[in-house]
């Protein structure tokens, strides 16, 4: 394990996925199969931080219930510490409910993620040394905006990387203010709009997306942009990385991958844009599984993923 520790805070629950068997028909019961995983944004990004060798620690909030021994016990195996997650029995663990069409690909989804407001600022400040010990703070948006500010104030006093993951198009309105006070940004085509301000209907719009991101503070930015691929932007560049050909299973948790990567190089000195091709491998081999983190995920897949990707788009001599 390396010495360097990522600290990761935001929501851990389970994730019920429904898959159609073919074209999903609205207003009707679709054949399919359903199948529930260990989920949440925050979770996914601790297991893969871990499954890639980093020490990681998870701050989050969960239920007292049979759900949540089934998230942590699977979280745990992965190697995530997980001594300061608070276990309440006054409230439900988070539930994901998904609809996937016959490709794999998200409809619909519902969150409930009421659990969250218990992750307050007095929680996140009984664990303050965890901030001052740490070399790279991960929040998902799914948290209470108050808790938002805290862990923004604690990472600018101990000057501390963070990343936010904006969650959804309603929770990017949530950190649209604070965007000047976030190292990087790890938003999807649609939280990117919200985020930049204008319709991202062409290659040129999600480049300039990217742009305005930096220019407003932001030092890192990555738009996800599904098989086409990922923007990432700095001050000195703005450059589209392709995606990795493979077949894909099931969409959700590739982003959760693509961050950790992205998180995991960053920590380990890679330059940005190396940094965001590890990412992208993660995703890669995550849209390979329907479990939310690839159960076989590690540095060694993950460069053999790389180094495909390379000869994909190598130019042809």
């Amino acid at each position: 394990m390396s010495d360097s520790r990522v600290l990761v805070i935001g929501a851990s629950n389970l994730d019920i996925k429904g898959q159609t068997d073919s074209y999903h028909i609205a207003k009707t019961s679709n054949p399919g199969s359903v199948q529930s995983t260990a989920g949440g944004v925050a979770r996914n990004i601790a297991e893969n931080l871990a499954r890639l060798g980093l020490s990681t620690t998870l701050l989050s909030v969960v239920g007292d219930d049979i759900h949540s021994r089934h998230v942590l016990d699977v979280t745990a195996a992965a190697g995530v510490d997980l001594q300061y997650v608070a276990v309440t029995p006054e409230a439900s663990t988070g539930m994901f409910l998904a609809l996937l069409n016959q490709y794999g690909d998200l409809e619909s989804a519902v969150a409930d993620m009421s659990i969250l407001s218990r992750l307050t600022p007095e929680y996140l400040a009984s664990h303050q040394d965890l901030f001052k010990s740490a070399s790279f703070v991960v929040v998902d948006a799914d948290i209470p905006e108050p808790s938002l500010i805290f862990c923004i104030e604690e990472c600018e006093k101990n000057r501390i990387p963070l990343c936010v993951e904006p969650i959804s198009v309603a929770r990017s309105h949530q950190i649209l203010p604070y965007l000047d006070r976030m190292t990087m940004v790890t938003p999807n085509r649609e939280e990117a709009e919200v985020l930049a301000g204008f319709p991202l209907r062409s290659a040129e719009d999600v480049r300039r997306a990217g742009a305005r991101l930096v220019e407003r503070g932001v030092r890192w930015a990555i738009i996800t942009l599904g098989p086409e691929g990922v923007l990432a932007a700095t001050s000195e560049r703005v450059e589209f990385l392709p995606s990795i050909s493979t077949v894909v299973t099931d969409t959700v948790g590739a982003g959760d991958a693509l961050t950790a990567g992205t998180v995991c190089g960053l920590v380990e000195g890679l330059d940005f844009v190396p940094a965001v091709r590890q990412g992208i491998a993660c995703a890669t081999l995550t849209l390979t599984t329907r479990l939310a983190v690839h159960p076989e995920l590690d540095k060694h897949r993950v460069l053999a993923h790389q180094k495909r990707g390379e000869t994909e788009h190598c130019p042809t001599r």
